[in-house]
């Protein structure tokens, strides 16, 4: 086990206690912060963007990535403090042994989610392998576990919100592990939604 294996482990364990410690109805709110914050993120990272290249001399990947995380983040706060108002009128005192299960698995879900984000955004600025190495890469359990999440959902998104509100760089990369992910999964040779047809230029 690697550090990137150890480290995911444990943010996996943590979401696992959390969950079970707050119950389904908070962590549904939480993969909501999650899901809105993806999709909408994009839309508000193209507003910060200029803001970042005017004050912050880096690459123009690097302000991206940077400008997608702060709007991420702006969209989650946000989200998260609506959440946390609407609980205020919701009796969850005494939580149901299966609403804490239930809030397990919804929590490791997210951070699944969440740590694919993560990576893929990291991954498109270390395409020289400096920060994860290809030993750690080969050797993880957990990398191409964690990698795939994103790419595996991309065919069922709404095509229009994933082009409208995804920043154009990070949509491609994605769409490449996607296309990627399906071509080596066996018995999946029909794709027939609109997205997929767009995106994987399936007849």
């Amino acid at each position: 086990m690697n550090w990137f294996d150890l480290t995911t482990l444990i943010l996996l364990l943590v979401a696992l206690v959390k969950g079970y410690r707050k119950g389904f109805i908070m962590q549904l709110v939480g993969l909501t912060v999650i899901v809105l914050a993806a999709i909408f993120g994009g839309k508000l990272a193209e507003t910060i963007l200029p803001e970042i290249n005017r004050f912050l001399d880096i690459s123009s990947n690097l302000a991206r990535v940077l400008s997608f995380l702060i709007a991420f983040g702006l969209i989650a706060v946000v989200i998260s403090i609506i959440g946390r108002l609407i609980q205020k009128f919701v009796d969850v005192v005494f939580l149901s042994f299966f609403n804490r299960i239930l809030g397990s698995v919804i929590a490791v879900g997210t951070m699944m989610v969440v740590l694919s984000i993560v990576l893929n955004l990291v991954l498109m600025l270390d395409k020289r392998e400096n920060m994860i190495s290809n030993e750690i890469r080969k050797e993880s359990f957990f990398f191409e576990r964690v990698e795939t999440v994103v790419p595996a959902i991309v065919p069922y998104l709404d095509k229009e919100f994933w082009e409208e509100y995804v920043p154009e760089n990070y949509r491609k990369e994605i769409e490449e592990k996607s296309d990627s992910l399906l071509k080596n999964i066996p018995g999946i040779n029909n794709i027939d939604s609109t997205f997929q047809k767009r995106h994987f230029k399936v007849d």
